[in-house]
């Protein structure tokens, strides 16, 4: 939200498609159909393997959208990809995917108004499967869908207060994992100091309710969390090279369930990126608690923390290459037998894409990834090399 208010510091995202980046028009609709070769699609679990080969080819045809229209007092936005994985072996696994968001903006005398929704569907994640998990359990279908509005304004002495809500589901086809549908609603209030010469200051608190909508207890209670967020912001923009936004703050879960051990720690959230004449430079990472999808999990504590670089070779041709680390730990409630009371687990990805760009509607791109997990519970460990082409044709 780029605006005359501090942007909303929100609760986790999800994983949502991100809205489209700069402030001209665009319309940007694509065709893309991608090759892959994946030495381990089940991720390690005998369950879907049956003890045969691990790997698979997968087919992937894929409709990209990127479609900003600026207004005068605003702007409407809509990004995401609709697309269907055809698995040549493990058939079993097919099915369509859709990450898609939607947004606009308006502009409200000092004030800019902010809603958007945002909708994902996919194969559940497979290296979200406890090994006491049914064994059908990796034919679910996930869903998670959020929306949110957000409001900022200018005030007098150069304050800039801003308020934001988000509501957000997921859901499960499959009987087998409903135990991880999940409510939350997240409330933020937040409070820009005057702007310095060094970039724009922000103080904000913030309170989440997540709940397990499905979820059977020994007990016959809910189980659930509920999150409370207190912190500073820091945004920083220099032209189009840098822009940048951090925030560092103190975090307490309470858990609503009995046998649950609650949490106070550290959080923060970063997001930076630097564009040079011929290159740029992203760095993410952030540190939150989050409603969990293992089995019987009450919150996960999640810190990610990723770095790209892309280097223009060409007119027509540029390479990337890309390094992240996720870390989870995870704490249950004493009353659910086999639950992970404790634990944590390590998942790290490294990747390189060649993209060539022989016309300005067509492209193709060649990546490479490695992906390794390691765990001291029962989750699954696995190694998992892939290589994939895309061909992209804009319509």
């Amino acid at each position: 939200m780029a605006t005359t208010a501090a942007t909303p510091v929100l609760a986790q995202s999800g994983g949502f498609a991100a809205r489209p980046s700069g402030s001209t028009r665009q319309i940007d609709v694509r065709a893309a159909g991608t090759i892959e070769y994946n030495d381990n699609v089940v991720l390690s679990d005998p369950r879907i393997s049956g003890g045969g080969t691990k790997g698979d080819v997968i087919l992937s045809p894929t409709l990209n959208l990127n479609i900003l229209l600026p207004r005068a007092t605003g702007d409407v936005y809509l990004a995401g990809s609709l697309g269907y994985r055809f698995y040549t072996k493990y058939t079993g696994l097919n099915r369509e995917f859709v990450t898609l968001t939607g947004g606009a903006d308006q502009r409200l005398a000092s004030c800019l108004v902010h809603g958007e929704a945002n909708y994902n569907r996919s194969l559940t994640d497979l290296g979200n499967l406890y090994v006491q998990d049914a064994a059908g359990s990796f034919r679910n279908t996930e869903e998670s869908r959020q929306i949110s509005a957000d409001v900022g304004c200018s005030a007098p002495l150069g304050l800039r207060p801003a308020l934001a809500y988000s509501h957000s589901q997921v859901r499960n086809t499959l009987a087998l994992r409903q135990f991880a549908d999940s409510d939350t609603d997240s409330f933020t209030a937040q409070l820009g100091l005057p702007t310095t010469p060094i970039g724009t200051f922000s103080v904000f608190g913030r309170m989440s309710d997540s709940r397990y909508v499905r979820r059977v207890t020994p007990t016959g209670g809910r189980d659930g969390i509920k999150t409370y967020a207190a912190g500073v912001q820091f945004e920083r923009m220099v032209g189009n090279r840098l822009n940048f936004t951090g925030s560092a703050n103190y975090i307490k879960v309470d858990p609503k369930l009995p046998g649950t051990k609650s949490f106070s720690g550290v959080g923060y959230s970063v997001s930076g990126l630097y564009r040079g004449e011929d290159y740029s430079i992203s760095l993410t990472g952030s540190r939150n608690a989050e409603p969990s999808v293992i089995y019987f999990v009450s919150y996960n504590i999640t810190t990610t923390l990723s770095l790209s670089a892309t280097k223009e070779l060409s007119e027509r041709l540029r390479v990337s290459v890309g390094a992240a680390r996720t870390w989870r730990d995870f704490t249950a409630s004493t009353l659910f037998p086999n639950a992970l009371i404790a634990g944590h687990d390590k998942t790290s990805s490294l990747s390189a894409t060649a993209t060539y760009i022989p016309s300005r509607r067509l492209s193709f791109s060649l990546t490479g990834a490695y992906n390794d997990r390691s765990t001291n519970t029962q989750l699954f460990k696995y190694r998992a090399k892939r290589i994939a082409l895309t061909t992209s044709l804009a319509l």
